[in-house]
């Protein structure tokens, strides 16, 4: 993720366009790229704000929390369920489609998670003490 442009830059830019220069003139004084430029120019002309837009994580819980009963329940059933038939039983019950990338986020964030190894057999699942709450 590139990092953000400083507020003085912003600043600067609109006062050149305020001075009336185009916004690929004054991108150009200030060494900013032609996309950024012309971003900014468009919000400039609107009257919009130049501020950054938020960064950092997704707000939410995700489209998945919803299902984590559904998901405990089969784990509860079957422990060594993996996650490529998690994602079979979500389709098939639920008609929802999901990556099991997903899932697996879903379930490490209510800290559940689950090594294989071959020289285990059934192995109960494992909850860490990170997420409980």
């Amino acid at each position: 993720m590139a990092n953000v442009l400083s507020k003085d830059l912003r600043v600067r830019f609109k006062k050149l366009m305020d001075r009336g220069l185009c916004a690929a003139a004054a991108g150009k004084t200030l060494l900013l790229s032609r996309a950024t430029a012309a971003r900014w120019g468009k919000k400039v002309r609107n009257g919009e704000p130049l501020e950054p837009l938020p960064s950092g994580p997704r707000k939410g819980s995700g489209k998945l929390e919803a299902f984590l009963p559904f998901f405990l329940e089969l784990i509860e059933q079957d422990p060594d369920i993996t996650l490529c038939e998690l994602q079979a039983s979500l389709l098939a019950a639920h008609d929802m489609r999901c990556s099991t990338s997903g899932i697996d986020v879903l379930l490490r964030r209510h800290g559940y998670s689950y090594k294989k190894r071959p020289d285990r057999r059934r192995t109960p699942q494992a909850r860490s003490s990170e997420g409980k709450k």
